[in-house]
């Protein structure tokens, strides 16, 4: 990587840390605890393999990363040093930033349904929800056939493409838009289930305590906005 030739701090760490996609690696290792290397390629779907490898490799270099033999001898883990753990909290702060003053409503473009559900399965709060599998259905209408329906089965947070077969427990409907304003906190929930913009079936109780147990963004669903940039209200 090209260098600023500055001994400036911040010049220096902008030269690890700002190269194309490694904040989002760093993301997805310091804020959603991805540790595996399809886990984390899940996080960035549009950055290849091969960019990946090398923007991991980087982060070793830079002793931000390291490689872990997994407890089961099956492969390999990325897990944060130190000097990595330090940054969690400066990425989140960034990205806190960014919701505030930056980031455009979701109800401007399409989202990633695939990308939305792997982070939604981190955030359902499960000690709302009765012990034992639960499976929640999402479908999404107008999204592309491969990408419209998951299932998420728990407590294992394990995201699925196809029916696993447990049978299902409650089923949510929404559009790609609605559900990730929802869970950006762009759009209230329950402004969503009057407007019918989402909808519920399944067991009753699952039904009633959704806004319970359907967790929104852990950092910036709950961030104010200035007047400049007003949240979604209807």
């Amino acid at each position: 990587m090209k260098g600023y030739g500055q001994f400036c701090a911040i010049a220096q760490a902008a030269e690890v840390l700002t190269e194309r996609w490694t904040p989002l690696v760093i993301r997805e290792l310091a804020l959603t605890g991805s540790r595996r290397f399809n886990d984390i390629q899940r996080g960035v779907p549009l950055m290849s393999s091969s960019l990946l490898s090398k923007r991991l490799r980087q982060l070793e270099q830079a002793g931000i990363v390291e490689r872990r033999q997994r407890s089961d001898g099956k492969g390999s883990e990325y897990h944060l040093t130190p000097a990595g753990e330090e940054l969690g909290p400066v990425f989140a702060q960034i990205g806190i930033w960014s919701e505030r003053w930056l980031r455009r409503p979701i109800f401007e473009e399409m989202p990633d349904t695939g990308l939305l559900m792997w982070w939604v399965r981190t955030t359902v709060k499960t000690d709302a929800l009765p012990t034992g599998r639960m499976v929640i259905h999402f479908r999404f209408r107008g999204a592309a056939a491969k990408l419209s329906n998951f299932w998420l089965v728990l407590p294992e947070a394990d995201l699925c493409l196809s029916d696993p077969g447990f049978g299902v427990d409650i089923t949510v409907r929404s559009d790609p838009k609605t559900l990730t304003a929802v869970w950006m906190g762009d759009l209230a929930l329950a402004v969503a289930l009057s407007n019918r913009d989402i909808e519920l079936e399944g067991h009753r109780d699952l039904v009633r305590s959704f806004p319970k147990w359907f967790g929104l963004h852990p950092l910036f669903a709950s961030v104010d906005h200035p007047s400049s940039r007003p949240r979604v209200t209807a």
